[in-house]
């Protein structure tokens, strides 16, 4: 069957590029349900909407199932003024919409010589014996390209709805702490500049995410600088911490004042022993925002990204001795539902440790002080236990973060009893 356009036809290279696929010999082996699948995830990302969906809707619902057999063609045979009736549109508006579809790479011409669109079928089996129409074998031959591009699609618009969540959280965040610092004398003015800085920056959702995350961080560290445990009422914590849970993992690089983010990928990084601080010069220096990038400001602070670090010895100190990640895993079921993750190890635990410590309003040196105190696991183990509590029930923990670093605190004494605690949970209960 070969391939003919209609000489009134003003070629593209676009549409060129489908007829050559049509005429392709090593057909894709596929279904009519597969390729509608694919093509309807990825109408969006080819400019695919309106009007020429509904034709691409109708078109493949009119073609027969055993059509795209590898043997047949999947055509269709519809004139434009039965299409133009079919969608309330007019003949010249279905004629762009049918272009569109053969310079997207989804259908080809096959034009008769009289411009008629017809199918002869033959046999029980009805195969095509000649016919002129419409034909998706282009999309047929590309089924592997349009799974990842309606993929891709997908992905990016999840990733963009997170981050306008994101977004939204952390400004309603970044004032509830401004509101806080001015009751509470604390220096919130160029905390405040930057946030101003990023609002009018033309940033796009993903940048400003990133952006936002990493002030939100150096905001609480100004206020960890000011006393040991963050002064927040019992109220705004519990309320700045439903509103900042599921914030995205996000990059350190770019510039937080001009410089567009670019990177979106989690990049893993160590703080190295020799950036650690005590809890003395955690508190005794209030963090500067640096004016070139945020990986300097960071590094000027003594601070890196979380990142999954090479445990303490084994990670495990005697308050794990008793317990087991299948206990932990069955206590903390909110958490993990509410974080969207699967706590299958302690490695899967260490890597949404920087969300948990973000929720409940942890800095990122208070994490990594309890870490260097008691190795990751323990330290996550406390983290997901107190996250736990405080989705359950707000008010039992009024300031999340102090409860975490009391519980430290007991861990180095040798006085925590966290399996008690999980069991506790494990049995729909608070009183452990």
């Amino acid at each position: 069957m070969t391939m003919s356009v209609a000489p009134f036809r003003k070629l593209t290279p676009a549409m060129l590029a489908s007829q050559r696929l049509a005429m392709a010999n090593d057909i894709v082996k596929t279904t009519k349900s597969e390729v509608a699948m694919a093509l309807k995830k990825a109408a969006p990302a080819l400019g695919i909407d309106g009007t020429t969906y509904h034709i691409l809707d109708i078109l493949i619902g009119l073609t027969a199932a055993e059509d795209w057999q590898q043997s047949r063609r999947p055509l269709v045979a519809i004139s434009n003024e039965k299409l133009a009736e079919y969608v309330s549109r007019s003949k010249r508006t279905v004629v762009r919409s049918l272009r569109r579809l053969v310079e997207a790479g989804v259908l080809a011409y096959k034009d008769s010589p009289t411009g008629r669109r017809y199918i002869y079928r033959r046999g029980e089996e009805r195969v095509i014996e000649h016919g002129y129409g419409l034909d998706f074998s282009p999309a047929r031959q590309q089924l592997k390209k349009l799974k990842r591009i309606g993929n891709e699609f997908a992905e990016r618009l999840k990733h963009e709805k997170d981050a306008r969540r994101t977004n939204s959280q952390l400004r309603r965040a970044l004032e509830d702490l401004r509101l806080l610092a001015k009751q509470e004398g604390v220096d919130f003015e160029e905390i405040a500049r930057v946030h101003n800085q990023i609002e009018q920056q033309g940033y796009d959702l993903l940048e400003k995410a990133e952006a936002l995350t990493l002030l939100h961080e150096q905001a609480l560290i100004l206020f960890e600088g000011q006393s040991e445990e963050v002064n927040l009422a019992d109220d705004e914590t519990s309320r700045l911490s439903s509103r900042i849970v599921h914030s995205e993992q996000m990059t350190t690089t770019g510039v937080i004042d001009v410089t567009p983010y670019n990177n979106t990928t989690h990049q893993d990084s160590n703080l190295s022993k020799n950036r650690r601080r005590s809890s003395k010069d955690d508190h005794s220096k209030s963090p500067s925002l640096a004016k070139g990038s945020t990986k300097m400001a960071l590094e000027k602070n003594g601070l890196s990204k979380f990142g999954a670090k090479t445990p303490v010895s084994d990670g495990f100190t005697s308050a794990l001795s008793e317990v087991s990640l299948g206990l932990l895993q069955s206590a903390t079921r909110e958490a993990q539902e509410t974080l969207e993750f699967e706590l299958s190890s302690w490695g899967a635990l260490e890597l949404v440790c920087r969300k948990m410590r973000l929720l409940v309003g942890l800095s990122e040196a208070g994490w990594e002080d309890a870490r260097a105190k008691v190795g990751p696991y323990l330290a996550g183990a406390v983290l997901i236990t107190t996250v736990e509590k405080t989705l359950r029930v707000p008010q039992s923990i009024s300031r999340p973060a102090g409860y975490f670093r009391a519980c430290i605190d007991r861990a180095i004494d040798g006085k925590l009893m966290l399996h008690k605690t999980l069991f506790g949970l494990n049995n729909v209960g608070l009183d452990a």
